[in-house]
């Protein structure tokens, strides 16, 4: 895929729910709002809305950019479907951003480590470099080892992980917004634009099988 000129990017995979529409770099219509449950309800009117304010129709779109995780099962499924469902009916790619992608998109340029609340105690982490590249594996770490983790990396951090780290209690989470997802989406470059869109789970969900 070359460097996609129109895209529709949302996300649900956190405690918020965004979509935007970026035409050459430009963003024409954006939406945001923090919630930690609906986004079932929320995101599809979203997307109908941002369109609509971009006077473009689906058909006129190179790409369709969401997060594919790590983060919340119920919001990663929600746009997971939404981007598939409206990718074959408008005849258009998937670009699937991580979430730390995306934080690290929305973040100054340098050492970066982003931390994800997994919600369930565990935070989610991954280290990138200052050239934007993740520097190792995405890691499941609980909160005092995190500490420890980022405590050994010069740098910055960011993700809606921070207040939950020992001495960060007052620090204001981050969150995705559409706009860094379309961002991330274009500085990935045309190989790793192509990639499944494949939702990316760091812990086993939270679900009890059936006694037998």
């Amino acid at each position: 895929m070359t460097d996609p000129r129109a895209i529709l990017a949302f996300d649900c995979s956190g405690a918020s729910c965004s979509a935007m529409v970026q035409i050459d770099n430009a963003v024409i219509a954006s939406r945001f709002v923090e919630m930690t449950r609906g986004q079932a309800e929320v995101l599809v009117p979203m997307i109908a809305d941002v369109m609509a304010e971009a006077g473009i129709d689906f058909s006129a779109l190179d790409a369709i950019a969401t997060t594919v995780g790590p983060g919340s099962f119920t919001g990663l499924r929600i746009g997971l479907a939404t981007a598939r469902g409206l990718a074959l009916a408008a005849g258009r790619p998937i670009i699937a951003v991580t979430a730390f992608e995306a934080f690290r998109a929305a973040s100054p340029a340098g050492v970066l480590t982003v931390l994800i609340d997994s919600r369930r105690g565990p935070l989610f982490v991954q280290a990138f470099d200052a050239a934007g590249i993740a520097d190792g594996e995405a890691l499941s770490l609980e909160p005092d080892a995190a500490a420890e983790f980022l405590a050994r990396r010069h740098g910055g951090h960011a993700g809606d992980g921070i207040p939950l780290l020992p001495g960060y209690h007052d620090a204001q989470p981050g969150r995705i917004r559409a706009e860094a997802v379309a961002l991330a989406a274009r500085q990935l470059g045309p190989a790793a634009r192509s990639r499944p869109a494949l939702p990316l789970y760091l812990r086993a969900p939270d679900v009890t099988l059936p006694k037998t």
